[in-house]
């Protein structure tokens, strides 16, 4: 089994060790960039070209030496366009496609040349999954091949939610203290990663109008990855915005431990994901499982949640004083909300099984090479 995909996500990296629990039938390499893994180890490692007719040869290095190796499957995790240079080893192979969200949201729209690419790609697809059903429909709108079998493989969060059950009292003390947090404080985490597409900008204004009524206001924004240059747009903005008026808030920038996310998501009051697009956020998922009142855009595709009884609130549109607005109601409610949120936990719970997820995908790959799909 061969994946494409990026050796440096977690998701990557907690399905292959789930795949690896579940079944013992099929040994993973991985190609990632100029880099290839057999058995979580590297192989090969590109020089770190620098020039894009350097790197193409480092991928031709790299596509001849994994192409000697005995492939049955190809599974190709969310698909860039950049994929394109590694058809040659999709050639008499199976292939499997999984698209994670952007993928299939953003990319395509950027441009026709994303667009080329990726259906070029698509042609050798012989199975697609997406993580949500609403995704099925999108794909046919945007690449066609409805000819081509496709099935829905839910993604699990990422942190492990058991975690959030051990936290004690006092860790959620200590956490609070280390920044600043007062005991009346209502805690607010604003969106999940430095993505210019999260809207931050807009967050912070709606919070500064909310700080008007409501003195005992603090603000996380979690951008431990993403776009450095936003990151650092994003802080100078808070520092004119927040500290001028007062609002209590910290950056997070440096890496965090699974405990220390955990943390964050117990300590939140209201989580606000108003992003442009998305499949599922995980983020919010574990807010939701936590307890937080979730705050969600209405355009964003979470129908799947609603379906299975989950509560979050929404807002229509990014318009001035609609977010603050809704921030208002669920401050001023917080205590009833906070009883109707307690139906999440189990329904996010039964939907976030990791070794259900990695014997899904085991199932496909036996029927791909059975050739009964």
């Amino acid at each position: 089994m061969l994946f494409i995909a990026d050796y440096n996500s977690q998701f990557t990296r907690a399905l292959l060790n789930k795949l690896t629990d579940v079944s013992h039938e099929y040994d993973f390499s991985v190609i990632s960039g100029t880099k290839y893994y057999q058995d979580g180890k590297l192989i090969y490692q590109g020089n770190h070209a620098k020039n894009k007719l350097a790197k193409l040869n480092e991928v031709n290095k790299l596509i001849k030496m994994v192409n000697f190796q005995v492939i049955d499957i190809v599974h190709i995790h969310f698909l860039s366009p950049i994929n394109v240079l590694y058809q040659r080893l999709l050639k008499g192979r199976k292939v499997i496609i999984t698209f994670w969200g952007s993928d299939m949201y953003r990319i395509p729209n950027q441009s026709r040349m994303n667009k080329f690419m990726q259906r070029n790609v698509l042609k050798h697809a012989d199975v697609i999954t997406v993580v949500n059903k609403k995704m099925i429909k999108k794909f046919h709108e945007t690449f066609g091949f409805e000819d081509k079998p496709i099935f829905v493989t839910k993604f699990p969060v990422l942190a492990d939610l058991q975690l959030i059950d051990k936290l004690d009292q006092e860790a959620v003390e200590s956490f609070k203290r280390k920044y600043y947090i007062q005991k009346n404080d209502i805690v607010l985490t604003l969106g999940y990663s430095s993505d210019p597409r999260k809207n931050h900008e807009y967050m912070i204004d709606e919070v500064l109008e909310l700080s008007r009524k409501f003195k005992n206001i603090f603000a996380f924004l979690p951008m431990t990855y993403g776009d450095a240059q936003h990151r650092e747009k994003i802080k100078k903005y808070c520092e004119e915005a927040f500290q001028k008026y007062n609002v209590r808030y910290t950056v997070l920038e440096n890496f965090m431990s699974d405990q220390e996310i955990a943390l964050l998501r117990k300590v939140t009051d209201i989580m606000v994901n108003v992003q442009d697009t998305d499949a599922l956020s995980a983020s919010m998922e574990e807010s939701l499982y936590a307890g937080s009142i979730v705050i969600n855009g209405a355009w964003l595709d979470y129908d799947e949640l609603l379906e299975d009884g989950a509560y979050y609130e929404t807002i229509p549109e990014l318009k001035p004083g609609i977010l603050a607005s809704k921030l208002e109601y669920v401050i001023k409610n917080l205590i009833d909300l906070k009883q109707k949120s307690k139906v999440n936990r189990e329904i996010i719970a039964k939907r976030n099984d990791w070794n259900e997820a990695a014997q899904n995908f085991i199932t496909l790959y036996n029927k791909l090479l059975e050739d009964k799909l």
